[in-house]
């Protein structure tokens, strides 16, 4: 049977997709309401974990990150109120599979869902719509070929502070203390030439953007 977690924080929301994949023959295995509960989800090693971006407690897009970390063999499918083509590049390039909007149909939600758990990737048809209006959707990864001044662990710093995870939330997401963090931090900005954080991130969105 195919098993899912579940990232929201929306009670009736998630009460209502819980009973629409229990209604559907697909388990329900584990649940979380913020990002600070998602290990329960992670522990449980979903087939699918599906994740809501609008937490409250950390970006949506750092829960798919440790999902992608922490259990490597989940797939990960984002249902959430963002349609912009900005949440949807950061969502892809944190390791999202699939990406899909509440007003989905029932349907659409169950086909994408299933159709993720064997390997594909989705764009919910209002993404797609939205995609095929702006020509493309530039996608938010910064590699070595855009910022070749940088180390590894300096850009896996950058995307996090572009994010705008705050020194203790990169911390707690790459495993080092704050005040290593601090330094990264420091050094990027020396490096990239700018003020602050703002400031990055806005040339973050001007190189990866594609």
């Amino acid at each position: 049977m195919l098993s899912v977690g579940i990232i929201e924080d929306h009670p009736l929301f998630r009460e209502g997709l819980r009973n629409l994949l229990s209604s559907a023959g697909i388990a329900v295995v584990a649940e979380a309401t913020s990002a600070a509960e998602a290990d329960v989800v992670f522990e449980a090693s979903p087939d699918v974990v599906v994740v809501d971006l609008g937490l409250p407690d950390a970006p949506g897009e750092s829960v798919v990150r440790a999902a992608v970390r922490k259990c490597p063999g989940s797939r990960i499918v984002v249902l959430t109120m963002a349609a912009d083509a900005l949440s949807v590049s950061r969502a892809l390039a944190a390791g999202a599979n699939a990406y899909l909007v509440k007003d989905s149909s029932a349907d659409e939600v169950l086909a994408s869902i299933r159709a993720v758990a064997t390997g594909s990737s989705v764009l919910g048809s209002t993404i797609a719509s939205k995609m095929r209006d702006l020509g493309s959707i530039p996608v938010l990864s910064p590699t070595a070929e855009d910022f070749p001044e940088l180390t590894l662990r300096e850009r896996q710093v950058l995307i996090l502070v572009a994010d705008g995870l705050s020194n203790a939330a990169i911390s707690s997401e790459l495993g080092l203390s704050t005040k290593t963090v601090a330094n990264y931090v420091s050094k990027i900005l020396s490096t990239l030439h700018v003020r602050d954080r703002a400031q990055l991130a806005t040339v973050v969105e001007k190189r990866t953007a594609r």
